[in-house]
């Protein structure tokens, strides 16, 4: 009986692969420092490239300010002094400079109401300042601007003659409601508010152009001042310029006193006196 044929790979073939993958190994083997070689150059790389942005970086931190650009529309601020006191800042590094401690700097000047300040490549600084704008003036020495904020320059502003109003701390946004109210309710008698003051009670004061002094109280001013609006324009008419003072803090009734000598027929309710006494 034949036996099965068998294929065999000569024996010398098989120990020449076996020799030539072994001689292959110890060659790949033969440097192990290699494989290594490209991050240990790139590490170099990337190491020489920060050093040169530190530097680069370092440069153009040094570079000084050189100018500074003051802009704004000013009718009060003196604009040499805004650029006298941006003086200490100049030579300072361009990212060093501090633009929070200018702002806040400039924002303390009694006539700035508000300041932005920002870098301008390569060496200027751009400074921009909203002034304070009067509306009215605040008791002796201050004055309201649009947002009831009250502001004192160093000295009273020239050429601003506007109306004051005056009361505790906390009523200015008050102030400047009622002052706009009440003018509103004025203006068909033709005659302005000349000042306009709340005493420590908010109890309210006001003085006409033509020197008339009106006494409130704290309730009902609205209301009593249309009626004060109507008497000036239609019983008072003739008579307004000669009326000094008008007591409003009664109930049901106004009182009058006259400059010189009570008019022979003084129109109702012009002479009338409340019968309660006034509100204090």
């Amino acid at each position: 009986m034949n036996a099965p044929l068998q294929l065999r790979a000569p024996a010398v073939a098989t120990r020449s692969r076996r020799g030539a993958a072994r001689a292959g190994e110890k060659s790949a083997r033969g440097f192990p420092g290699q494989r290594w070689l490209v991050p240990a150059l790139f590490a170099v790389l990337l190491a020489a490239v920060a050093e040169m942005g530190f530097t680069a970086f370092g440069e153009v931190t040094n570079v000084p300010i050189r100018q500074v650009s003051v802009n704004g529309d000013f009718r009060f601020i003196d604009r040499a002094r805004i650029e006298a006191s941006m003086l200490p800042h100049l030579g300072t590094g361009f990212f060093m400079v501090n633009l929070a401690q200018i702002q806040e700097e400039l924002r303390r000047l009694p006539l700035v109401h508000d300041v932005t300040v920002r870098r301008a490549w390569p060496d200027r600084l751009l400074v921009y300042i909203t002034e304070q704008v009067p509306v009215l003036r605040f008791g002796t020495d201050g004055y309201l601007n649009p947002y009831a904020e009250v502001f004192r320059p160093e000295a009273p502003l020239p050429g601003v003659e506007i109306p004051m109003v005056y009361g505790p701390p906390g009523s200015e946004a008050k102030l400047l409601s009622s002052f706009d109210t009440f003018t509103e309710i004025l203006e068909p008698t033709g005659l302005r508010i000349s000042s306009l003051v709340l005493d420590g009670k908010h109890a309210c004061r006001m003085t006409l152009s033509n020197g008339i002094e009106v006494l409130f109280g704290r309730r009902d001013v609205d209301k009593k001042l249309r009626l004060l609006a109507r008497l000036l324009e239609q019983q008072w008419a003739d008579e307004r310029e000669r009326v000094a003072r008008i007591d409003m803090r009664y109930s049901n009734g106004v009182s009058v006193a006259w400059r010189g000598a009570v008019p022979a027929a003084a129109p109702a309710p012009a002479a009338a006196t409340a019968a309660r006494p006034a509100e204090r």
